[in-house]
């Protein structure tokens, strides 16, 4: 019988994330979801640094990671993409390589992230579905050179912004919660009364990193009359700041922060538009837009609360979903 292994994924726009419990450790993977089709020659290899991948599958070579330019990244609010699928492929197998169990067609439960608005209608929910089992047929990916064959045997689909509900349900078990998950194309938003998410209550809007990441090249392009292209604006966002020639503007740390601000307020502005309250709820962030926005946050909401370690928010509390589901069927 092949091995069982129950794996939880969270697959964004701007990183996938990864988790499985092998014996007494817990394994996880993170990478940049960037993914660009490449094209060698017979027996040449791409020399990869940092953490990016090189994949060959289904007869083609990609590259994945650190060394793709931002302007790969996608903008779609759809998962259901080949770099997605790709990205999931990548994390289950990096995981796989983790594990102190044989591998070898190795038979998978996945428990995966899927965007609110696929969430909410069945029939696309279905569609993905069966586009990440491969159909429920084996899965053969070469990572590294590596050659991975697994089968996805069962999946579950999860919402975004679930949070730390089920990692920590003694907590969140008689109370009302509010759950912001800032990630990088949109933000989505999720309100659970005593662990149920309310289906009427999860949206999600475009107010992800990358739109504060568009209006800080925006404006620095317009002000300095440059170019600042996407690679560009994501280190400005890391630093804070934008230098030039060597020099920092001292002036744009103040307008960045403004601008920080001023994305908090949109996000929280467009929860009201949707007649979201937040009367007697906890407010909860998570992702990794939360992260870089915290101060900001907890300025304006001081009883926020950012969630330890936001940006595997979701995994943990998928992969608490995926063993209660699986466990008794899992050899682990």
């Amino acid at each position: 019988m092949n091995q069982k292994f129950i794996i939880a994924v969270d697959s964004g726009k701007f990183a996938t994330k990864a988790q499985m419990r092998d014996k007494d450790s817990l394994l996880r993977v993170k990478f940049r979801t960037k993914v660009q089709k490449i094209s060698t020659g017979l027996g040449q290899e791409i020399f990869t640094s940092g953490n990016t991948y090189r994949v060959e599958y289904n007869g083609k070579q990609y590259l994945l990671g650190d060394m793709v330019s931002e302007e790969k990244s996608s903008y779609h609010l759809s998962k259901n993409s080949q770099e997605h699928i790709i990205s999931i492929y990548v994390a289950i197998c990096q995981l796989l390589s983790k594990s102190t169990h044989p591998i070898g067609f190795a038979s998978v439960h996945l428990a995966c992230n899927v965007p609110i608005n696929i969430y909410k209608s069945e029939e696309q929910k279905l569609a993905y579905q069966d586009a990440i089992r491969n159909n429920g047929q084996p899965i053969s990916i070469s990572v590294n050179g590596k050659a991975f064959t697994f089968r996805i045997q069962e999946i579950v689909l999860l919402p975004e912004a679930l949070g730390p509900l089920f990692e920590r349900t003694a907590e969140y078990r008689t109370k009302r919660a509010t759950i912001f998950d800032i990630g990088g194309l949109n933000t989505s938003i999720l309100e659970a009364n005593q662990l149920i998410p309310q289906f009427d209550q999860m949206t999600s809007s475009n107010h992800g990193i990358n739109m504060l990441r568009s209006k800080i090249a925006d404006f620095f392009s317009s002000k300095y009359g440059m170019t600042i292209t996407e690679n560009d604006a994501e280190q400005i966002l890391r630093d804070k700041c934008l230098i030039l020639n060597g020099k920092k503007q001292e002036e744009s740390s103040e307008i960045i922060e403004t601008m920080f601000s001023e994305h908090v307020r949109s996000i929280m502005n467009f929860v009201f538009s949707r007649n979201m309250t937040f009367t007697n709820s906890m407010l909860v962030f998570i992702g990794g837009g939360s992260l870089l926005l915290s101060d900001h946050i907890q300025q304006q909401f001081p009883s926020a609360m950012i969630c330890e370690d936001p940006v595997f928010g979701n995994v943990r509390s998928y992969l608490k979903i995926g063993e209660a589901k699986w466990k008794s069927t899992s050899s682990q």
